[in-house]
């Protein structure tokens, strides 16, 4: 771009839905601060996660790769992650070895595709609770993190050198996970202060005999979901405030680091970016977290730049957009020559307010497993107006008129009427694997009888999950 070398800073959240941000329309959301970049700069509306889990969707992003090809396709236990080779390029290595100051605050949990950065200690500083908002390690440590991003920024204050590219990889609304297991299962609310959120249209399944086997039984596989699954609607309207709650914390916390920023004199030549890794159900399909499921409040993420060479205050813009184009993104800005073989595409012309060219047809995500004790390998493919969704056991699919039915209410898989579709998507999936080289067809379902033994849907699990239980079946 036509900009003086410029800094980058980059704030990743974790698990947070691009639904439940201000600046998208969220109106219990509390983000000034996020909805300020937006203000400043550019929202992309409709960009989504390779994989709705955090260590393969940051192997993924870290390295421009899907993660059927990084092999990160887990958070480790039962289904162990190997490390990305060294012989993998990163954004770290490739933005040191251009020159820029490679550092790297907060939440790792990448796989070693954080090579290349200066990655600062992950510690934590004490963080006052309350009854109705209890708080575990994710706020702890975002505490720590945002310290020592401020401390940096201070340092770097009047300082000539190197650009940097500094990322402040913060947890929440991560601790909302927390919360679920200090409220697990049916219970009496604490009210907290405030309006409390209502429950959203899309909360209730209608047609669970055509979700896929590992949707319909999610709650086996998922801890958090089956300490979730007895909850009322009153436990749940609950938990959707605590999410805000968390989130306001994250906001509050990025605010902070941008003050240090432009007190620090560097604002006026940094980009600033935001996304999260991944998002959370905020009770969509009466689910809460992520596991398994492509649904659009798992898989649908913010992204917002501002700074110089956006051009535009206050642009949305409409493209499909992968969290593996960031690297790409990142190397076309800064001029900086870019790894061959990234499956992402730069979105530099977008932030210039150009449309490319041939843009893509649609985005990828990837499922596997998260610990391993099940293993329910599944595809989607989104594309302009539908979702479709492919798993391999007894070959599941869901196909989804995002126009007509954003929130995913009904399943169209099986209507005739979209025979038609459902073969163009089926088609675009199979291209993907081929073009890609995706293992996805090789993968093995692992789910024993026990976790497949209830009647569909979430309300009628009890006992264990896989995990409580270590997987065992019986």
């Amino acid at each position: 771009m036509s900009v003086p070398p410029a800094n980058i800073l980059i704030f990743i959240s974790d698990q947070l839905a691009r639904r439940a941000v201000g600046c998208y329309g969220d109106r219990y959301a509390r983000t000034p601060n996020i909805d300020g970049l937006a203000a400043d700069g550019v929202r992309f509306d409709r960009a989504y996660t390779p994989f709705a889990l955090c260590c393969p969707a940051r192997a993924s992003f870290w390295t421009g790769k899907l993660p059927h090809a990084t092999g990160v396709v887990s958070n480790g236990r039962e289904y162990p992650i190997v490390p990305v080779t060294e012989d993998v390029p990163t954004v770290g290595a490739v933005f040191r070895e251009a020159g820029y100051e490679t550092v790297h605050f907060g939440k790792k949990h990448d796989a070693g595709t954080l090579r290349g950065f200066d990655c600062a200690e992950e510690g934590e500083l004490p963080v006052e609770g309350s009854e109705a908002w209890p708080v575990d390690y994710d706020s702890r440590r975002d505490a720590f993190t945002t310290e020592r991003c401020v401390e940096y920024l201070q340092g770097r204050s009047g300082r000539a050198g190197k650009p940097f590219l500094m990322v402040a990889d913060l947890q929440n609304p991560h601790d909302i996970c927390n919360w679920i297991g200090a409220f697990k299962g049916p219970h009496e609310d604490v009210a907290p202060p405030g309006e409390l959120p209502e429950l959203p249209s899309n909360f209730e399944v209608t047609d669970w005999e055509n979700r896929p086997r590992p949707v319909q039984y999610l709650c086996c596989s998922h801890r958090r979901l089956s300490q979730a699954a007895q909850w009322s609607e009153s436990n749940y309207r609950h938990y959707l405030a605590a999410y805000y709650h968390y989130l306001e914390r994250v906001d509050t916390q990025i605010g902070r680091i941008m003050e240090a920023l432009r007190a620090s004199g560097a604002a006026e030549n940094t980009l600033v970016l935001f996304f999260s890794d991944h998002g959370d159900s905020i009770t969509s399909h009466r689910m809460v977290t992520k596991q398994v499921s492509f649904y659009e409040e798992t898989t649908r993420v913010p992204f917002i730049a501002s700074g110089p060479g956006v051009e535009g205050a206050g642009r949305v813009e409409q493209p499909l957009v992968s969290l593996v184009d960031l690297f790409p993104t990142l190397c076309d800005y800064a001029g900086v020559e870019a790894p061959e073989g990234l499956h992402g595409r730069s979105l530099v012309p977008w932030l210039r307010g150009e449309e490319p060219a041939a843009w893509r047809e649609f985005v990828p995500s990837e499922w596997v497993t998260e610990w391993g004790y099940t293993v329910a390998p599944g595809r989607m493919i989104r594309t302009d107006r539908y979702k479709y969704t492919r798993y391999l056991e007894e070959d599941g699919e869901e196909l989804f008129d995002l126009q007509a039915d954003p929130g995913e209410t009904r399943t169209l898989a099986r209507d005739p009427a979209y025979a038609e579709e459902l073969a163009r998507h089926r088609e675009l999936l199979e291209a993907h694997i081929e073009a890609t080289g995706d293992n996805f067809r090789d993968l093995e379902v692992k789910a024993d009888a026990r976790w497949r033994s209830h009647a569909p849907g979430f309300t009628n699990h009890h006992g264990p999950s896989a995990p409580d239980a270590g997987g065992v079946g019986g």
